[in-house]
């Protein structure tokens, strides 16, 4: 679905179907939705561009597929700023659960490892000036906040992972449930959802009875 802040209403990209491209991010240009489609073969989800109006199947001849894995299902793909690379989730289960960062190039190719399961990363997410690149792990035990510097011409990952926010107890904390969580950014302001959670330890009398 697309939504108009002109007309106030949505309108549908495609036809009601069970196999739907799941869509995260818009091609610089606006003309394009990178999406990632679950392999009918495979059954993993793989990374793929789709026209942003679509008139036909979402999958016809100008759908293209940016790239795919025979074991990782593939999520959170986003173009960097300048339309160059994409920012992409590795997840895998089997022999050990695990969720790694990686860039490839926009058009597919090569991919160059951002930040591997630690032991899950998620979530990851350009700056405005597209040189570094946020993201969330449980490195420490809870989930917070990391960074890494990035250079764009190249498209490697520059000096080691920092970190970005600092929860450490239930008063307020990212939740477990990460695919619940979503992580925005704008020129000068990080969002993203936090929790309060909290528990009481009673005492009950007269049980016996």
């Amino acid at each position: 679905m697309i939504w108009s802040s002109q007309y106030r209403r949505e309108e549908a990209l495609t036809a009601l179907s069970t196999k739907v491209p799941l869509p995260f991010d818009w091609s610089p240009d606006g003309k394009r939705l990178l999406t990632t489609v679950e392999n009918s073969d495979s059954h993993r989800w793989d990374i793929w561009v789709m026209p942003g109006i679509v008139t036909g199947s979402p999958l016809g001849p100008e759908a293209l597929k940016i790239t795919s894995h025979p074991t990782y299902d593939l999520s959170q793909p986003h173009y960097s700023p300048d339309g160059r690379w994409i920012l992409f989730q590795a997840i895998r289960e089997i022999p050990k659960v695990e969720a790694s960062i990686y860039v490839i190039p926009a058009n597919g190719g090569h991919w160059t490892l951002i930040s591997k399961s630690q032991p899950w990363d998620d979530k990851p997410r350009w700056s405005p000036d597209g040189k570094k690149i946020y993201f969330i792990s449980a490195r420490g035990g809870v989930f917070n906040v990391w960074g890494i510097r990035f250079d764009p011409i190249n498209g490697q990952p520059v000096g080691e992972a920092f970190q970005v926010t600092a929860f450490k107890n239930p008063n307020l904390m990212i939740p477990d449930k990460i695919n619940f969580v979503e992580l925005s950014l704008t020129q000068d302001k990080l969002v993203l959802a936090v929790e309060d959670r909290s528990g009481s330890i009673w005492v009950l009398d007269n049980v016996d009875r």
